[in-house]
């Protein structure tokens, strides 16, 4: 099976996010915190919980380096969204694109760590895979950004 590079999960994270970025760099904070229905996420919420999962991937990478197969634990995906929405709520929009730009940048960080020979380590997740390579693991934030930009563009068109 082929893995993607260093450098090319580099690349495509960059790339992916400087995408995002360009929706949402010039969003005012009413726009951002705007909800299209009351039970329904704002761009704001969209981009923190970009950040609480790059915070998750990061996390995970780090046990599959120092463990030998790890396994996540089992846990409801919902409750650990609604979980990480309160932990941010009280943030300001200023703030949850402070915290979107710091995770990128420990992202990067721990790639800058990893030798290309450790990406074919195994671990295993509920949500991502199992089981799941490091390689696989790295990809997550890039892969799943996408999806969240395309629910910014319409909250960003509407």
């Amino acid at each position: 099976m082929a893995h993607d590079t260093i450098s090319e999960i580099r690349q495509r994270l960059v790339e992916d996010r400087l995408a995002t970025l360009s929706l949402i760099k010039n969003l005012a904070t009413e726009r951002a915190q705007r909800r299209p229905r009351p039970d329904a996420w704002s761009i704001k919420d969209h981009v923190a919980h970009l950040a609480a999962v790059e915070e998750a991937v990061i996390a995970f990478a780090q046990r599959i380096l120092s463990e030998q197969r790890p396994v996540a634990d089992t846990y409801d995906v919902d409750a650990w969204n609604a979980r990480q929405q309160v932990r941010r709520a009280g943030l300001t929009w200023e703030e949850v694109l402070a915290e979107l730009s710091n995770t990128r940048e420990q992202m990067l960080t721990t790639l800058d760590e990893i030798p290309e020979e450790e990406l074919i380590r195994i671990g295993s997740h509920p949500v991502w895979g199992d089981p799941i390579t490091l390689s696989s693991m790295l990809r997550v934030p890039y892969r799943h950004e996408r999806g969240h930009r395309d629910e910014i563009k319409v909250l960003s068109a509407s």
